[in-house]
């Protein structure tokens, strides 16, 4: 089973730990600080994708002894509440803290983990790294470029044509679906030159307005060969759309929520590339209470791995281990 390439993690991102002050080398958690408790913001608090996080974070927690509360707003799209749990969490003097930041988050969290350092409070940042900031942060993290690259090759091996027009919807403009967007346009203009990314719109995770967009893309381009989304609301979107309309269309895409998986199954997503989603939750506590208890990471840029899923290796093991 072919496992991403993390090249483009470690060119496109430069980041160190958040860690307590050097005068706490002791195996406790900072003096003053909750000693069994680490804060998890996620982007939201009820997606599948979420909560598989938790689930890993959970086991973290209960392997190394602490607590972990796990929050996050409604949706991807909620900023401020995110700014605001990441003050809640910085208020309450967690041990640690691990922020998952939404795109609207990323302009006022830099000062907040600025906050959280001096009072020696370590945070860890998951899924999508934080922007625009000087704090030294550790990030546990998919290569989302790699992996947006990884769904153009599957794409084009899955096609049986040698030219032909694709189109993207990706679930925001910057972040996780940038990198996704990007790292699968790039992979098409400079290894395929037969086809052709003829239209990108954004979804905004949004499963109704994902579908518009999946909607109005195939009725420009009636004529098709691939449709790739960033998230599991985009290619179900995509999915249902070129079901409905009877059309003839690789659709490729990213993550297996139960409904992407049940889709690979009846053959309208042709495969995903899928992160694994409880490793990240539980890589990201380790990370986190390590540093509370003044310990270096190993590896101060973590890379979590992605799998390419589909009908064909669905039951297999390893397989499950993720997807389950």
């Amino acid at each position: 089973m072919k496992r991403l390439f993390t090249g483009a993690l470690a060119a496109a991102l430069s980041l160190t730990l958040v860690a307590c002050g050097e005068d706490n080398g002791e195996a406790d958690s900072n003096e003053g600080n909750s000693e069994n408790r680490v804060a998890m913001i996620a982007k939201a608090n009820s997606a599948e994708y979420w909560m598989k996080v938790k689930e890993g974070a959970e086991e973290a927690g209960e392997d190394l002894g602490v607590t972990v509360t796990f929050n996050g707003p409604d949706t991807e799209s909620e900023g401020d509440k995110q700014i605001n749990m990441l003050q809640s969490a910085i208020n309450d003097n967690a041990m640690a803290i691990a922020f998952a930041p939404q795109d609207g988050a990323q302009d006022g969290a830099p000062r907040l983990v600025d906050e959280a350092l001096e009072l020696d409070i370590p945070v860890v940042i998951f899924d999508t790294p934080l922007a625009g900031s000087d704090v030294p942060v550790a990030t546990v993290a998919s290569d989302n470029e790699g992996m947006g690259a990884e769904a153009a090759e599957r794409m084009i091996e899955n096609l049986d044509v040698s030219e032909g027009k694709i189109a993207i919807i990706a679930h925001g403009e910057v972040g996780t679906a940038a990198a996704r967007r990007d790292g699968f346009r790039t992979w098409i203009e400079e290894n395929a030159p037969g086809f052709e990314v003829v239209d990108v719109q954004n979804g905004l995770s949004d499963p109704a307005i994902s579908r518009d967009k999946a909607q109005g893309i195939l009725q420009a381009h009636p004529d098709l060969v691939g449709f790739f989304g960033t998230d599991d609301d985009s290619v179900i979107a995509i999915a249902d759309e070129v079901d409905a309309k009877g059309f003839d269309v690789a659709v490729i895409g990213i993550d297996s929520a139960p409904d992407v998986i049940s889709l690979i199954e009846d053959g309208q997503i042709t495969g995903v590339v899928t992160q694994d989603p409880a490793g990240m939750g539980y890589r990201t506590i380790e990370v986190a209470v390590a540093a509370a208890r003044g310990e270096e990471p190993e590896e101060k840029e973590i890379v979590s791995e992605s799998v390419w899923v589909t009908a064909d290796n669905l039951d297999d093991p390893e397989i499950q281990d993720i997807i389950n």
